[in-house]
């Protein structure tokens, strides 16, 4: 069960995660004079990419580990200070190698903000909470584009001034995460120490639910990044939609992730989470078939909608589930499990999908949507029958237990 509020740190978790987006996302803009200042091709970008990834990854796989060396308030100062010192690369980097450099020191403090403030919020609030939570990392991801912009194209300053906003930021957040390291928790204390996990990564592994998480975060990696990345192209490209408008439609799909969590966070304590889950899976699989179906554009439309709108809730609902399913000695390691799953999921499965286009056509992007909706939905589902299961024989050793 979540545990009471702490508005201070929600708070704080709030703007946490609207720091971890605005740089993130301001890369993508930030890029076009980036490259220019460092003499590298448009499609460098992806070696940077791959650094930031391979910070992620090696940070979510092992911060379970780090979470019970340090505890939890520690693990997200440092974190705090790691990241900040991935942005100070950015600016201060004389060369591309360093860049390259600073992108994966960035990968590896963003990771564990992302991974410690979900640790908390998984902890100690309900699925509502965590998705007006991820709602806050979406308008961290809608300013960082405003802020170079702003920075870049309307003042006409360098693109390191715009990282100056977001470094600046940082430094904040960092003393506040310093200032408040002792209050983080992962459970209730039961002495002076913070709780700290004892599972190891080798026994959180075996655990069947953990793999489930795994799977899931995997799969929705894959759609998430797939749909926003894959749907121009065959809007515009095999469809003959005009460019203004099929982005006009993608921005739509992104905004929707952000307004599906707000919607989420209203409803999903009366509806509870494993039917909300079952709701909204089944409307992916609706929005995928109306996307691949190409009835008219129209519809095609409403299916890009709904499939954002549903896509919003999947991993915040998901990671508030967490605790309860795994249990708290195998959340942490869980929540970074989950989370490089779907890091593997958003760099492996679109360039995946990207290939097959290539080989067969365009349109084969909208089976492919289709295809991960409907294993997420089967994944879910098993997950939903094998924990029912596993409750069903607890409950049943306790009654004989008696």
């Amino acid at each position: 069960m979540p545990q009471r509020t702490n508005r201070k740190l929600l708070l704080i978790g709030f703007i946490g995660f609207v720091a971890v987006g605005m740089p993130a996302a301001g890369l993508g803009v930030a890029w076009a004079h980036m490259q220019t200042t460092f003499g590298v091709s448009l499609d460098s970008i992806g070696v940077i990419l791959t650094a930031i990834t391979i910070g992620r990854l090696v940070m979510s796989v092992y911060s379970g580990r780090v979470i019970g060396a340090i505890g939890l308030g520690s693990y997200m100062a440092v974190g705090s200070v790691v990241m900040l010192a991935g942005l100070l690369g950015y600016v201060l980097a004389p060369s591309w190698p360093l860049l390259v450099f600073a992108a994966l020191v960035f990968g590896f403090g963003v990771t564990a903000l992302n991974t410690g403030i979900n640790n908390h919020a998984a902890a100690h609030y309900g699925s509502g909470t965590m998705n007006w939570l991820h709602a806050w990392y979406g308008l961290g991801s809608a300013l960082g584009p405003l802020v170079v912009t702003l920075v870049v194209i309307q003042l006409g300053l360098d693109w390191r001034w715009a990282y100056g906003v977001f470094i600046v930021m940082q430094i904040a957040l960092t003393v506040v995460f310093a200032l408040t390291r002792h209050e983080w928790q992962l459970g209730e204390r039961s002495s002076t120490e913070p709780e700290r996990p004892k599972a190891k990564l080798s026994e959180t592994l075996r655990l069947a639910l953990a793999l489930f998480g795994m799977a899931l975060f995997f799969l929705h990696g894959g759609i998430q990044i797939g749909t926003g990345q894959l749907t121009n192209s065959l809007l515009t490209d095999s469809r003959g939609v005009d460019p203004a408008t099929a982005g006009l439609w993608i921005s739509i799909y992104w905004a929707g992730l952000t307004v599906g969590r707000m919607f989420t966070g209203m409803v999903v304590a009366r509806v509870g989470n494993d039917r909300f889950m079952r709701i909204n899976m089944l409307l992916t699989i609706v929005g995928t078939l109306l996307l691949w179906a190409n009835i008219s554009n129209n519809l095609t439309f409403l299916g890009i909608a709904v499939i954002g709108f549903t896509l919003g809730p999947v991993l915040p609902t998901l990671l508030a589930d967490t605790p309860k399913r795994a249990g708290l000695r195998h959340s942490a390691n869980t929540v970074g499990l989950q989370i490089a799953a779907s890091g593997i999921g958003l760099a492996l499965l679109p360039g995946l999908a990207a290939w097959v286009a290539v080989q067969v056509g365009l349109e084969s992007i909208g089976a492919y949507l289709f295809l991960v909706a409907l294993l997420s939905f089967v994944t879910h589902e098993g997950l939903l029958l094998y924990d029912r299961r596993e409750r069903q024989t607890l409950a049943a050793q306790v009654v004989a237990g008696d």
